[in-house]
């Protein structure tokens, strides 16, 4: 018989609906979790020392946190008791997908299954390479603390490390008494071990508040300095070499952006020195392309606000002022401030 599309939209549609809403949930958290730690400049030297594991780590950690979120309220009988015997629901057909609530909490527990998985795998490689690709020049980016460290030390000794293990013990004992065979064989069984979530997410917010792989926000400052010769550069070199080398090893590289000018030389000069080596990458000859610079501060700052800050002499006051005031194509603002010491 011929399937009347009328009948199944009035019994189905519904359901159906809300699946393909929470799969998209699922779907679009995932790719945007990945894509932010694949392509995120903030992680940029994470991912260089993780690789794969750290986008499918992350990325599978957002999938599980919303169906952790959403696992319970299917098994809420007095909210559902509540909401079939109010108004609050006043279609019938909204008051029935209430009945498909155990369905639903079924579903959000194979998906957690099977993103354990997934998260487990990938912490097991990224165990390993924090240990392999330790780096000094990133201390505080990576969990082992020298090189080929025991990758089970991470596991087993770290917060994150060891109430994840203790989340996969339980899990594993909440779906293994969740089985057809168990239910019916030994219902108390399934009872009492389904009743561990409240350890569970007790060691779930744990697992979260001991993970120490913050995101550092990128909020870049240019410093441009003009100078007539290199002998002016150098009672300054010091900080902004250790500012350099301090944002480096807070995997923010990109914080500061320093631009020396030399605007009277008769060649290449360098500040003299190895530890100047990443002061002499951006040494240049000449004066700055103003007009340049700003459009790239707009392009990657759309829509904010950018405070420029000059301190030199009137020439180049009027004209980083006058810059200051012209509009760009990207919806940016620069307010314009000035400090002067003559």
């Amino acid at each position: 018989m011929a399937v009347s599309w009328r009948s199944w939209l009035a019994n189905e549609g519904v359901k159906h609906l809300c699946l393909l809403i929470w799969l998209s949930m699922n779907v679009l958290l995932f790719w945007k979790t990945f894509l932010l730690y694949n392509q995120g400049p903030e992680y940029h030297y994470l991912h260089q020392m993780l690789g794969l594991g750290l986008c499918l780590s992350r990325a599978s950690a957002s999938v599980l946190n919303l169906n952790c979120s959403l696992i319970l309220l299917p098994m809420c009988r007095i909210l559902l008791a509540f909401l079939r015997g109010s108004q609050k629901v006043p279609s019938r057909r909204t008051r029935r997908l209430l009945d498909k609530s155990r369905t639903f909490h079924i579903t959000c527990g194979v998906t957690i299954c099977i993103f354990s998985g997934v998260h487990v795998a990938a912490h097991l490689v990224n165990a390993l390479n924090f240990s392999v690709n330790y780096s000094e020049d990133f201390v505080e980016l990576n969990a082992a603390r020298y090189r080929n460290e025991d990758p089970r030390k991470l596991l087993f000794m770290t917060v994150p490390g060891l109430t994840g293990v203790c989340m996969v013990v339980v899990l594993f004992l909440m779906i293994t008494a969740s089985t057809y065979a168990i239910r019916v064989s030994n219902y108390d069984i399934f009872w009492y071990t389904h009743n561990l979530f409240f350890v569970f997410y007790v060691l779930l917010m744990l697992h979260v508040s001991g993970d120490d792989w913050k995101p550092y926000k990128l909020r870049r400052l240019y410093f441009i300095w003009v100078c007539r010769d290199i002998q002016s550069f150098r009672w300054f070199a010091d900080l902004l070499c250790m500012l350099h080398n301090k944002f480096w090893q807070e995997n923010r590289p990109d914080y500061v952006n320093i631009q020396l000018y030399l605007s009277q030389t008769d060649g290449i000069q360098k500040i003299i020195g190895e530890k100047y080596h990443a002061l002499n990458s951006r040494l240049f000859i000449g004066r700055p392309r103003w007009k340049l610079l700003f459009d790239e501060i707009a392009k990657y700052n759309r829509g904010k606000t950018v405070g420029v800050f000059c301190c030199g002499p009137n020439s180049l006051s009027k004209t980083l002022h006058k810059l200051s005031n012209q509009n760009n194509s990207y919806g940016t603002r620069f307010e314009y401030n000035k400090e002067s010491f003559s």
